[in-house]
């Protein structure tokens, strides 16, 4: 074998090994810092995630509702749809009727007239209906749910947390949620069947606007009958 072919050999077997030693690093490299390519991602939520952010600052409310305040709510929560403008106007046309029935009871002789009595009677009778069973009912459930339980609840800017442990439940003040004044009473309805109300009795001078604005604010008044 001449010198230059022995030269040339040298040469390919030094390209050989630096090739080897080159792919030796990659392979190296390769299993220090694997590719990946998402097949076994997934995002997840931090539960502790709550404990880094800033708490809000609440005001904490705890009473027990009387009968009469009890009373006064259930009135303005819309079980007795008969009331207000309402009842006035249905007992004045209903004492119209029974006048006219009346009249024409003692004004006429005829073998018909004693249904004019009945009916004059009747009318009567319906306007007590009106505004004494419902009186009768409201007073009933008052006494019931007024049972001497306290009442804790905690206001925040955001919303408001209603009792404790497995009775506890919340109204998100994000408008969603109708609000009412009456009586020296605020009152939140929460959908259909939820409400809640707050005496002013119970909350401290010092502190009233600031709750009674965060309530506003979170809320869209409610309207009368």
């Amino acid at each position: 074998m001449s010198d230059g072919d022995s030269l040339k050999e040298d040469n390919n077997k030094q390209d050989e090994l630096a090739e080897q030693i080159a792919r030796d690093l990659q392979k190296a490299e390769n299993e220090e810092n694997p590719e990946w390519d998402g097949s076994e991602a997934e995002v997840v939520t931090d539960d502790d995630a709550e404990e880094y952010e800033i708490p809000e600052t609440g005001f904490k409310l705890s009473y027990v509702l009387t009968v009469d305040e009890m009373y006064k709510c259930l009135y303005h929560s819309n079980i007795i749809k008969t009331k207000g403008a309402r009842a006035v106007a249905q007992s004045v046309l209903l004492a119209v009727a029974s006048i006219v029935f009346f009249i024409t009871y003692f004004t006429t002789h005829t073998q018909y007239n004693s249904y004019n009595l009945f009916f004059g009677i009747f009318c009567l009778v319906m306007i007590a209906v009106i505004w004494i069973v419902p009186h009768l009912y409201l007073k009933s459930m008052s006494k019931m749910l007024a049972d001497g339980k306290t009442i804790e609840a905690e206001i925040y800017p955001t919303r408001i947390d209603i009792g404790r442990d497995d009775g506890e439940w919340s109204i998100e003040l994000d408008g969603s949620s109708a609000i009412e004044e009456f009586d020296n009473i605020i009152m939140i309805f929460s959908g259909k069947d939820r409400a809640f109300a707050i005496p002013e009795r119970v909350i401290e001078p010092e502190f009233y606007n600031e709750i009674r604005a965060i309530l506003m604010s979170g809320t869209d008044p409610g309207e009368d009958e």
